[in-house]
């Protein structure tokens, strides 16, 4: 069976890359196929990422990363 590697952003599912076909013996006939094999990568294309850097700015509060602050980590010892 040949293969053809495709790798795809994994939000948005767009093309990052599409490598060679990887021939087998039965590879050029009649009636043998590709199976494509896709891969995800990444996070999602330029176009469809919810960066703006226009809008990107310190607003003071900062997106809760899972572990408490230091003053909130103290009270804890």
């Amino acid at each position: 069976m040949c293969y053809q590697v495709i790798e795809r952003y994994a939000v948005c599912r767009c093309l990052y890359h599409k490598h060679a076909v990887d021939p087998c013996a039965a590879h050029g006939q009649r009636g043998h196929m590709v199976q494509e094999k896709t891969v995800l990568v990444g996070y999602a294309c330029s176009s469809h990422s919810n960066h703006r850097p226009e809008t990107t700015y310190y607003t003071g509060v900062l997106p809760d990363s899972g572990y408490g602050s230091g003053a909130y980590s103290s009270t804890l010892r």
